[in-house]
């Protein structure tokens, strides 16, 4: 594993290759297969400047969120209230609600996957969860990562606050959650698959198409869990 030292200057950005590896198995939308429409008046919790942390729940219906306060947000379901306990559950769930609010959905969840796999690359979780490497660097480090990877603007914003609240060490798990809560309320199916070695994307595809033939799921995706690394996905 590559060494570091405490400045910034020494942390290389990975190559920004395309999103992970992905293979579209969809059955003909229906009102069930979908994530809930958006609401006529938007959210904007990233914007906003008060704060507040009595709390650490968080609740999908009226989004009366705790890091991002606003008087007027747009639901994700109707019912029953989905209430996260906690804090990563709530980012996740309040980025997922703004960029449904503007259309851009599809956009942000592909740059959420962009950066998680960014993020399991060996030398940039060294340098992250390096302790000798002061929070203000490891701030830097990420802002590099933004410039570079040009993500969507809803995501960087979630980014530069989890920075100031130096809750970088939350940025991940933040980001399992986005994807956890959007296969759910999309009604994706998961299904993962542990192998010793990386298992090739054409025999995935075949997995992924044989669970929707039998499920009749309007999308799975398969997951390759492999022993130390990122798992692989085909949708």
């Amino acid at each position: 594993m590559d060494t570091f030292s405490s400045s910034v200057s020494t942390f290389k950005v990975p190559n920004f290759n395309s999103t992970p590896r992905e293979f579209g198995r969809w059955k003909t939308p229906n009102r069930h297969g979908q994530l809930p429409t958006r609401s006529p008046q938007c959210s904007s919790f990233f914007s906003s400047a008060r704060t507040t942390t009595k709390t650490n729940s968080f609740t999908h219906k009226k989004l009366t969120s705790p890091f991002f306060p606003t008087s007027q947000a747009s639901p994700l379901i109707s019912s029953p209230y989905y209430v996260h306990s906690k804090q990563a559950s709530g980012y996740a769930a309040a980025l997922l609600d703004i960029a449904q609010c503007n259309t851009s959905l599809d956009a942000v969840q592909k740059d959420v996957q962009k950066l998680s796999k960014l993020l399991h690359h060996d030398h940039v979780q060294a340098f992250l969860s390096d302790p000798f490497v002061g929070d203000e660097e490891k701030g830097k480090a990420v802002k590099e990562l933004v410039r570079k990877g040009k993500f969507n603007k809803h995501l960087v914003r979630l980014l530069k606050m989890l920075t100031k609240r130096k809750e970088l060490g939350m940025v991940s798990e933040v980001l399992e959650e986005f994807e956890r809560i959007y296969d759910e309320l999309s009604e994706t199916k998961v299904v993962w698959i542990s192998s010793e070695k990386k298992i090739k994307e054409d025999r995935l595809f075949r997995i992924a198409k044989r669970v929707q033939e039998l499920s009749g799921a309007v999308k799975v995706k398969v997951r390759n869990l492999v022993r130390d690394r990122i798992p692989a996905v085909a949708v």
